[in-house]
């Protein structure tokens, strides 16, 4: 770790109060990261909080998404063990890049797009309430396993204006306890999407850090207000930021509610 000397970060206005201990990004041991105990988890069953997310995301995309005879590509960074952002896409892309760092999660998410497992079925009933997204009929497991993209990358080098649309689950305040670094992974991933793509992110707020099996790793404690600080250069319009409660908490370490952020990638839309 390196100590940050309790001092506080500022950006635009935003404060932010890390904890002592600073960690960054490449500080971590990301190809040790347990996949299996973090699936368990987190995402064996669809809790209520992931069932808003589901339903808002499904309705932002169906609105926002621009019907087109153009094959479209999507993004999810940073998927790790979680597949419904990349369920939310799917109807609408030819292919989707899961960019992620973990060899682990490389090697876990190549084992579940060939064929995910059941406890999944629940996430895409969710979705497919959705007109648009249930028209792309077929077998979702056949679909996913022909247009998913196992990527190995690091968010930091994304590069610029390549994908059509995207989503950013949990990843840019669990990646470092560095207010700068969070900022740089945030822009980075919006600026990887062509002007005018619609993009869905999600934050764990106020996350002191997390324990995955028996390593422990950082985390930003961001509010909404740094959120919106974050996007307020690199989308068109202001995002919508959806502060998602649940009676039942994931774990310890966060105030409890998730931020979702719904937006458009700053610049015109490509024709």
């Amino acid at each position: 770790m390196v100590a940050g000397g309790g001092t506080a970060v500022h950006s635009g206005g935003v404060a932010l109060t890390p904890d002592v201990d600073i960690r960054r990004n490449d500080q971590a041991d990301w190809d040790r990261f347990d996949s299996d105990w973090y699936f368990r988890h987190n995402y064996a069953s669809m809790r209520d909080d992931d069932r808003q997310i589901l339903e808002r995301m499904g309705e932002f995309f169906s609105a926002n998404v621009v019907p087109s005879d153009t094959p479209r590509f999507g993004l999810d960074v940073g998927p790790g063990t979680n597949l419904y952002p990349t369920f939310a896409m799917l109807p609408f892309c030819r292919s989707i890049t899961l960019w992620e760092r973990s060899e682990a999660n490389i090697a876990w998410l190549h084992r579940e797009k060939s064929s995910f497992r059941p406890s999944w079925d629940a996430f895409w009933g969710q979705l497919s309430r959705f007109r648009r997204i249930r028209a792309m009929g077929g077998n979702p497991r056949r679909r996913l396993a022909d247009s998913a993209i196992v990527c190995r990358g690091s968010i930091f080098n994304l590069p610029e204006r390549r994908w059509d649309m995207g989503t950013m689950f949990f990843v840019a305040e669990s990646i470092t306890s560095d207010y700068e670094e969070f900022r740089q992974a945030t822009t980075r991933f919006v600026r990887s999407l062509k002007p005018g793509a619609p993009f869905a992110a999600a934050f764990m707020e106020d996350s002191k850090g997390y324990t995955v099996g028996e390593y422990q790793y950082p985390a930003v404690p961001v509010t909404m207000a740094h959120i919106k600080d974050c996007l307020s250069g690199v989308t068109s319009r202001p995002p919508e930021i959806v502060s998602i409660t649940s009676e039942h908490p994931l774990r310890e370490g966060y105030s409890g509610k998730m931020l979702l952020a719904l937006g458009l990638a700053a610049g015109n839309p490509v024709t």
